[in-house]
């Protein structure tokens, strides 16, 4: 642990949690497709999802399981429409509500399309990769500042939330819901928030009281992630929560907003290096 400062306006902590972590297994063993609702009837090649995910990536011993959640039969055929069946696998008809599953043991890493027999515009790819592939992984750190402003009972409250790297830069496209209550009353609760430059403020609505020791304003930010658009990336689900309390007894009404910087590590993994 190290404190940053002590200062009159705001206490600032810092919790140093970084860890390096030396290269993981990728675990790719199982995987699961669905033929989803509606993919008998052409158009869903146009989102390229008539099997969902269209996309699945194994490892070599690895199990695929295909699921038909749609009304009609349908087939999981290896090869394409335009060259037909190449006879690696095939599920003949499988009816709704029922599963068709490939064990890949003797295949080589690469990639292996199919498609549906009755409905040829249904097209798939399962990616076989090494069994046991190594990938890279390392922790960078972030930290979640939350800081407030003095006010009384009455007042709205100023709830500034800051993400930044672990030098203290600002990050970009930041995810989070940030929530604050006061004795059980919740007085500010912003959900899915995003902020392009990873400083925000929020506004209470009036607080129910001065805050003090016996009635603190709680605040909690829980990050959902880095990006524009989801999936995000990120520890999503990591929450850091701050506590209004007074600032010096000798100013009544004076509140001491607290600011707390955690650190949050982020694993980010390289591309996938098959081990030889």
């Amino acid at each position: 642990m190290k404190t940053i400062a002590i200062g009159s306006i705001f206490v600032l902590f810092a919790i140093v949690a970084g860890i390096a972590t030396p290269s993981a297994f990728a675990d790719h063993l199982e995987a699961s497709v669905s033929a989803p609702a509606g993919s008998s009837v052409p158009g869903c090649e146009e989102t390229n999802a008539c099997y969902i995910p269209a996309t699945v990536t194994i490892d070599v011993g690895g199990e695929v399981t295909w699921s038909n959640d749609d009304t009609a039969a349908h087939t999981v055929t290896s090869g394409s429409a335009a060259e037909g069946p190449d006879g690696l696998f095939d599920s003949s008809l499988f009816m709704a509500g029922t599963t068709f599953s490939v064990k890949f043991e003797d295949y080589e890493p690469g990639d292996y399309a199919y498609f549906c027999m009755v409905h040829p515009w249904m097209v798939g790819t399962v990616h076989v990769q090494e069994a046991e592939a190594e990938e890279e992984e390392h922790e960078e750190e972030l930290m979640v500042k939350i800081t407030s402003d003095p006010v009384g009972q009455g007042e709205r409250m100023t709830v500034m939330v800051e993400i930044m790297d672990d030098e203290g830069n600002p990050t970009e496209h930041v995810n989070y819901n940030v929530k604050a209550t006061q004795n059980g009353e919740v007085v500010l609760d912003d959900q899915g928030v995003h902020d392009h430059d990873g400083s925000m403020s929020h506004e209470t609505s009036p607080l129910p009281a001065a805050a003090s020791g016996d009635s603190p304003v709680d605040v909690e930010v829980e990050f959902l992630g880095f990006g524009i658009d989801p999936p995000f990336t990120g520890p999503a689900g990591h929450m850091e929560s701050a506590q209004v309390v007074p600032e010096f007894g000798t100013i009544a009404v004076m509140i001491l907003g607290i600011a707390i910087v955690s650190i949050i590590a982020v694993t980010a993994r390289s591309k996938v290096i098959p081990r030889l």
